[in-house]
């Protein structure tokens, strides 16, 4: 339909048709507007309410018929794929903003050269063609899968109370803590005595009541290198370990020199452990002398041996664990006592 012009008198207005000279012009510059958008890579036969297309982690859509002899490939992406599509979805929002660019271009040079109504209808069909096809495939943040943060194994216990105590007049009151594991129901107590480099000695305990979970069996020395970067601090060197006989049974014993904050190192520090089957306990940590003063193998021993048990709850295979330990007496605190 050719666009009319209103023109007013002192009776009443009037159309008159446009002359069409001018029309041929404004349909030579929706002609050129069209085909500048099928150079563009516009379809305008595309049906834009199909559902939007997926893409595969290297960018690719999925074929619309699987080839012979082949299986369909998957639709979608995984949540294992996801880091793997941003890529290429970055690539296709430039491209997108590209062409978004070059139709806002062609738009403004029609519009300041041509003001039909005609031009201007479809001028506002195509651009929001175009945003629409802008919107279908430009990939959003929402279109990917969220990969769900699975809850911590391990909880920590904000006021403990204390299931083990260890009494020792040279090393004061420990500093107690104390976290469940919460899938498999297992606890560990840590005892924390003094300060690394103070003047009295330091001990780091941990007793752990295993539970239904998996306990990975680390090395000797991959052990201690853990429990040394549980307290802030870095092993030097570790000695081969040797057992060191207790009421509890023979613990995996070794020197090691440590170091911590400041610059701290001490070379009178030992680091031990004991696993048990039954009851599926783990007993172990690291010990360093007052000072420079050396910590020899009796000493730790008398330490552990002053381990004991307050409660157990409904636990009745570490109750008579404890129990039956603690019928043995402790030779090395003895001993201990005698050459002082």
């Amino acid at each position: 339909m050719a666009d009319s012009t209103t023109f007013h008198d002192d009776n009443a207005p009037f159309l008159v048709r446009e002359t069409p000279r001018r029309r041929l012009g404004e349909r030579s510059d929706i002609d050129a507007l069209r085909q500048r958008v099928r150079d563009l890579g516009v379809d305008l036969r595309h049906n834009w309410n199909d559902p939007p297309p997926q893409y595969f982690a290297d960018g690719r859509r999925p074929s619309a018929q699987p080839s012979a002899g082949r299986a369909p490939e998957p639709r979608g992406v995984t949540v294992a794929d996801a880091s793997l599509r941003e890529a290429p979805a970055q690539a296709r929002g430039e491209e997108a903003l590209a062409f978004a660019m070059n139709v806002a271009q062609s738009a403004l040079g029609v519009l300041s050269a041509r003001r039909g109504l005609a031009l201007k209808s479809l001028l506002g069909v195509l651009l929001a063609l175009g945003t629409a096809g802008l919107l279908r495939d430009w990939p959003l943040v929402g279109d990917a899968p969220v990969a769900l943060v699975p809850p911590a194994a391990w909880v920590e216990i904000s006021k403990p109370y204390p299931l083990f105590e260890l009494l020792a007049p040279s090393l004061g009151q420990p500093v107690y803590t104390a976290r469940r594991h919460a899938p498999g129901g297992g606890r560990e107590d840590v005892l924390t005595f003094g300060q690394f480099g103070g003047a009295k000695p330091f001990l780091r305990l941990n007793v752990y009541r295993q539970g239904d979970e998996d306990v990975a069996d680390a090395g000797y020395f991959v052990d201690m290198a853990r429990r040394a970067a549980a307290s802030g601090l870095g092993v030097l060197q570790a000695e081969l370990p040797q057992a060191l006989s207790t009421r509890f049974g023979d613990f995996e014993s070794g020197a090691v020199e440590l170091s911590g904050s400041g610059n701290v190192k001490r070379g009178n520090c030992r680091g031990f452990r004991l696993a048990l089957e039954k009851p599926a306990l783990t007993m172990g940590g690291l010990m360093c002398g007052a000072g420079d003063e050396k910590l020899g193998l009796a000493d730790l021993a008398c330490v552990l041996d002053r381990l004991d048990l307050v409660a157990a709850g409904q636990d009745r295979e570490l109750a008579d664990f404890f129990g039956a330990a603690g019928v043995r007496k402790s030779r090395a605190c003895t001993d201990t006592a005698r050459r002082k």
